[in-house]
């Protein structure tokens, strides 16, 4: 089993607000997702035992978003192109990295063999 942690997005405020003259405190989302047999199953929605990389990414956009649901800073800070530099520079490359045979499809086997 791999256990990704991603950082989803450092929720800075860099602007500051004319009766409070003091940056306020950031505060970081992480999610902590277990790329295991539940993960791909619920990824695969073409249940063809495989997953490309709209499904991996869809996937761990549901899960962020399940996550934020209850959220209201979090919803509005993360924005869809925080989502996309996300997508680009953490997940694509993420799956790319356990694709061992470069087919564009991720297996439970190739999860299996980049966890050990």
């Amino acid at each position: 089993m791999l256990s990704a942690v991603l950082l989803l997005v450092s929720l800075q405020a860099a602007e500051t607000q004319a009766a409070n003259p003091e940056p306020r405190s950031g505060r970081e989302i992480k999610m902590d997702v277990q790329l295991d047999a539940a993960f791909l199953a619920a990824a695969d929605t073409n249940h063809d035992g495989a997953l490309d990389l709209k499904e991996f990414t869809a996937e761990f956009d549901r899960r962020i978003d399940a996550m934020i649901a209850g959220d209201a800073e979090a919803q509005r800070k993360i924005k869809p192109a925080d989502r996309a530099k996300m997508r680009e520079g953490m997940i694509a490359p993420g799956f790319r990295g356990m694709d061992k045979n470069s087919d564009g499809l991720l297996t439970r086997d190739e999860v299996k063999s980049f966890s050990r």
